[in-house]
């Protein structure tokens, strides 16, 4: 979803305050709400209705990004109170366009610094003495800059269970054939996808770490002396030896026979 360079240019706050929102009140933004903004609810629960499908529900503890673009409206069961900052941003920002129809929502993840942030960012803007501005704008560099640590940190986390399938398959099938088609599958994701998020999670592709796999079989195989090369060779899932043989040099810096004479003796 965001770049490794993700980085965004402050350019205005509007408003930042603690605000409560009453079932008796009506909050709508059918155009969008025109700013990019940041929630966090300290108390109560609410039904963000967005105008293009979706629905979630917020309550304490969790905490809101939102972009000019998200059309809305808000429903509430009781008292909701709830910080919030509304701020512009300049257009040099990276990965703006993947901010512009969207809302990133943390849940009950032990946001105390989050809140803490923001309670000192409204502390800061509130009184608009000299200086208010400044203050309050380093409060919010700080404050995205932990959302978006959180909310990676969240995001890597549930991608890694959805590609677990794949790498379990890829640990018990390194000898066979496989195809990053099928690891997809297993996924449920495009081919295209799943190789962006697979090197998103663990750096390299799925097929070096096959590899990285076959290597590690290879050098135990070796190191047990029961083994000729052949026979590791095809336990290791390689049908052409020298090819094996050209596989281990590049990887390991020496050849089969080389490594074992050199740590066997």
């Amino acid at each position: 979803m965001f770049s490794d360079n993700f980085y965004l240019d402050i350019k205005k706050i509007h408003i930042a305050h603690e605000f409560i929102l009453d079932r008796v009140q009506r909050c709508e933004y059918p155009q969008g709400r025109g700013h990019y903004g940041f929630v966090y609810v300290l108390n109560g629960k609410a039904e963000y209705r967005f105008f293009a499908g979706d629905r979630i529900t917020v309550t304490d503890g969790d905490a809101l990004f939102l972009s000019p673009n998200c059309a809305y409206s808000i429903v509430t069961e009781k008292e909701f109170k709830h910080y919030t900052v509304n701020f512009d941003l300049h257009e040099d920002s990276s990965d703006l366009n993947a901010l512009e129809k969207m809302y990133c929502l943390l849940q009950g993840k032990n946001l105390e610094q989050i809140e803490r942030i923001l309670k000192e960012l409204i502390g800061a803007w509130t009184p608009q003495k000299a200086g208010y501005e400044m203050r309050a704008v380093g409060y919010l560099y700080e404050l995205l800059s932990q959302f978006y640590f959180e909310y990676t940190k969240e995001q890597n986390s549930v991608l890694y269970q959805r590609l677990l399938p794949a790498k379990e398959y890829i640990e018990q099938h390194f000898k066979d054939p496989i195809t990053l088609e099928r690891l997809a599958f297993i996924s449920n994701m495009s081919v295209t996808n799943f190789r962006r998020e697979w090197k998103k999670i663990y750096s390299d592709t799925p097929m070096q770490y096959r590899d990285s796999i076959r290597l590690y079989y290879a050098k135990e195989y070796l190191n047990s002396g029961y083994y000729t090369v052949s026979e590791i060779a095809e336990k290791c899932g390689f049908d052409d030896v020298s090819y094996f043989v050209r596989f281990f040099k590049q990887r390991a810096g020496l050849t089969p026979g080389e490594f074992k004479k050199e740590f066997l003796g």
